[in-house]
């Protein structure tokens, strides 16, 4: 795997005037190193930095202060954006023009010609699942099939970074499970490349990204991998129970997360030793145990326990 990281960010700085003399600092002093080929998730409430930072990325806007490296390459270096496919939030077409016409079109603007780019339009299209939609009109494309185009367009020069902003957003839960799968194709068809994407939805970003990064009012809050993240987590367990008296419920389960259930009462354990405990009082009094089962970790929660300063709704976004 290339050592190169494939975004740098040191000390970057973004600051928009508002007025004569008022202005917002929406990215302050924000250092980062995504690795290359691992998909990264990027997660921060409205106002948080996230668009201002892919577009300084992309060299959309220029950074007040700081340095953007793409694998290497100054930002700002032409030769550096060509490493990049970039897939906005609402991505749009000439409703005119068919599936094919589209990649035809951007792949002759990529220098792509003839047979190769024949080749590389019917396998991209197969990849994303609009082969037999290739010859109709986009303009009867649905969210979800447009959404796929667009990834298709981004994948034609064989990118070594993609950027996705907010690629589920306005998806139907089928729709939102599709581009899941894709994203997940596209990683085990390019592993070298990188994937950067944003997203309000933590459930997709916990399935498909290696790590995380968390921005909150400009800055870096958190970057870590999942896996650490939740790793730090105690493991949580539901136990439900038959014929627990009153006073052995206040008594074992006190403060437990409890709720009533068809075959008995649930109850929301934290830790194995906590567990253990329980489970010992439970056989003395040889109350009766229906079942104990593993509970998923929430990324959502790591991430709130992981920055303390954070309310749970700057988290869960």
């Amino acid at each position: 795997m290339n050592s190169t990281p494939c975004i740098t960010l040191t000390e970057v700085s973004k600051t928009f005037k508002l007025g004569l003399f008022k202005s917002k600092k929406a990215v302050d002093n924000l250092t980062l190193e995504i690795p290359s080929g691992e998909v990264v998730g990027l997660l921060g409430p409205n106002g948080s930095g996230k668009s201002t930072t892919i577009k300084m990325i992309l060299g959309f806007l220029k950074p007040t202060s700081g340095e953007i490296l793409i694998c290497g390459h100054d930002v700002e270096n032409r030769w550096a954006r060509s490493f990049i496919g970039y897939l906005p939030e609402n991505p749009r077409f000439q409703k005119f023009l068919t599936g094919n016409d589209i990649l035809r079109y951007y792949g002759k603007l990529l220098g792509l010609h003839g047979l190769k780019l024949s080749k590389k339009i019917e396998f991209l299209m197969d990849l994303v699942n609009l082969k037999h939609a290739c010859n109709e009109r986009v303009q009867g494309y649905s969210k979800g099939m447009t959404q796929r185009l667009a990834i298709a367009q981004t994948l034609l020069n064989d990118p070594q970074l993609l950027i996705f902003d907010e690629p589920m957003s306005g998806l139907d839960p089928l729709g939102r499970i599709e581009m899941r799968n894709l994203i997940s194709t596209i990683h085990v068809e390019s592993p070298k490349s990188t994937l950067f994407f944003s997203s309000h939805v933590l459930e997709d970003v916990e399935t498909l990204c290696k790590s995380v990064a968390l921005l909150q009012k400009g800055k870096l809050k958190t970057f870590a991998s999942i896996d650490s993240l939740i790793a730090n987590e105690q493991q949580r367990y539901e136990v439900v129970i038959q014929n627990l008296s009153k006073e052995l419920e206040s008594l074992i389960f006190e403060k437990c997360p409890q709720k009533t259930v068809a075959i008995g009462k649930s109850f929301s354990v934290e830790g194995t030793e906590k567990l253990s405990w329980v489970l010992s009082k439970l056989l003395e009094t040889q109350t009766k145990v229906i079942s104990i089962n593993g509970q998923r970790k929430k990324l959502e929660e790591a991430l709130f326990r992981a920055n303390e300063g954070l309310s749970m709704s700057e988290v869960i976004i």
